[in-house]
């Protein structure tokens, strides 16, 4: 019973843990910036940039690594070792919400060296473009995970069928559904390339996140045609249900 009770509370301390920094992350990365303009332009100024530069490079990296390396085979052959299998993912998402969390807390901004800075904060217009294209991309990213199960991503259903002596969750699954996850964990690549690059302010600090988030995206999502068919099925099937709900 205390067993099954330490389950249950990693499973939900782990949700609303993560939730709560996913709020932190929707503000960090979708809160309009103002550009500060420096008053000098000297070797002090360059030394400050590039010395942020790579501590935020630092900071990216501690995330990229926990996320690699907790996903690993070799990790969760552990798990299952152990007998924890159900707890896995919970654990996963609550050290990757910690690494955001780390992130975020720490990430340094440089206003006054930027590529582009369409004043969004002083143009009505720009205001409401940047904030439906980040909008659109968090919505992508919320149905993305609705369409893939949003409690087997939050660790939950493990949990719970396990104490309930089910079979795990993604045993249960069709062969396309273990197919598509196992390329692809995370949605969706479109929506978080929408809302890293398409911001009013694009600062170099911001750039440097973009560029490579957006390579470890693209080097660790594989998705074929096959997963796209299959993801495409999926989201038809039930926008159908809906419509006759």
């Amino acid at each position: 019973m205390i067993a099954k009770i330490l389950k249950l509370s990693v499973g939900l301390g782990s949700f609303f843990y993560t939730f709560t920094v996913l709020c932190r992350l929707m503000k960090f990365l979708s809160s309009p910036q103002e550009s500060k303009e420096s008053d000098e332009f000297n070797a002090g100024l360059i030394s400050k940039t590039l010395w942020t530069l790579f501590m935020n490079t630092a900071l990216l990296s501690v995330f990229i690594l926990q996320h690699s390396l907790m996903a690993a085979k070799s990790v969760k052959d552990l798990y299952h070792r152990l007998n924890l299998d159900e707890i896995e993912r919970s654990i996963y998402n609550a050290c990757s919400a910690g690494a955001l969390h780390f992130v975020i807390s720490h990430w340094q901004t440089i206003t006054w060296a930027y590529i582009w800075d369409f004043k969004a904060l002083q143009n009505d217009k720009i205001w409401y473009t940047t904030m439906a294209f980040q909008s659109f991309g968090w919505l992508i990213i919320y149905v993305g995970c609705v369409t893939m199960d949003i409690l087997d991503l939050a660790g939950l259903k493990q949990i719970f069928y396990k104490l309930s002596g089910r079979p795990r969750p993604m045993s249960l699954k069709s062969l396309g559904f273990q197919r598509y996850i196992s390329h692809m964990r995370h949605p969706s690549f479109i929506g978080f390339i929408s809302i890293l690059w398409f911001f009013p302010l694009m600062s170099i600090d911001r750039l440097l996140m973009a560029s490579l988030l957006t390579i470890y995206m693209a080097l660790m999502w594989s998705i074929d045609e096959d997963d796209y068919n299959y993801h495409s099925m999926t989201i038809w099937k039930k926008q159908r249900g809906y419509k006759y709900y």
